[in-house]
C-alpha cells in the first residue's frame, strides 16, 4: 500500500505552489523551534541549586537537534521546489514522517493518561493533546502533497526523456506508393 496521491493542494493550488508553501512555512517553524530550544539549552538546563540539571539540558539538545534536522530537510523542500528535483523532497518526507509519528504516539499517550487521570490541569492536558493531534494531522496531509510533487515531477521527467528516445512517426502517402 501507498502513500495516496492529490492533484491539487488543498483543492485550489497547484502542487507546486502547496509544496512552496510547506517548505517555507515548515522552515519558518523548524527555525523558530530550533530558536527555542536553543535558548533553552542556555538558560534552563540551571536548576533550583544553580546546578545544571544533565536530564533537561539532554532533552533540550535532543529537541534542537531533531529541529535543525528539521530545518535543513525544510530548506531543501524549498530548493527542490524551485529547482525540480525530486530526490530533494525524500529528506523532508521521511524527517517528517519521522516527527509526525513521534507526535501521533505521544498524542495517543496522552489521551491515555488523560483518561487515567483526574488531575487539576486536566484542560491544559486536553489542549497540549489536541494541538499534538492536530499538527499531526496536518503533517499527514503536507506529507501527502510533497509526495504527490514528487510522483508529478518524476512522471514529467519521465515524459521529457522517453518523448524523444522513440522513432518519430511519418505518415505514409498513399500516392506515393504503388498500392
Amino acid at each position: 500500500m501507498g502513500v495516496p496521491m492529490v492533484n491539487k493542494c488543498c483543492f485550489c493550488g497547484s502542487l507546486h505552489t502547496g509544496t512552496l508553501i510547506i517548505g517555507y512555512l515548515y522552515s519558518v517553524w523548524a527555525l523558530l523551534e530550533l530558536t527555542i530550544y536553543c535558548l533553552l539549552v542556555t538558560l534552563a538546563p540551571l536548576g533550583k541549586d544553580g546546578n545544571v540539571s544533565t536530564h533537561k539540558l539532554v532533552l533540550f539538545i535532543t529537541a534542537a537537534t531533531v529541529s535543525g534536522v528539521h530545518l535543513i530537510s525544510s530548506v531543501l523542500l524549498v530548493v527542490a521546489a524551485y529547482k525540480k528535483l525530486p530526490f530533494l523532497t525524500l529528506p523532508w518526507t521521511i524527517v517528517t514522517g519521522i516527527i509526525t509519528a513521534l507526535y501521533f504516539l505521544m498524542s495517543f499517550t496522552g489521551i491515555s493518561l488523560i483518561l487515567q487521570d483526574e488531575g487539576m490541569l486536566l484542560e491544559v492536558e486536553i489542549l497540549i493533546v489536541v494541538v499534538h493531534l492536530l499538527r499531526s494531522c496536518i503533517s499527514v496531509y503536507c506529507i501527502v502533497v510533497v509526495h504527490s510533487r514528487h510522483k508529478q515531477i518524476m512522471n514529467e521527467e519521465d515524459e521529457s526523456r522517453f518523448q524523444h528516445s522513440g522513432r518519430i512517426y511519418h505518415a505514409v502517402k498513399s500516392e506515393d506508393h504503388a498500392i
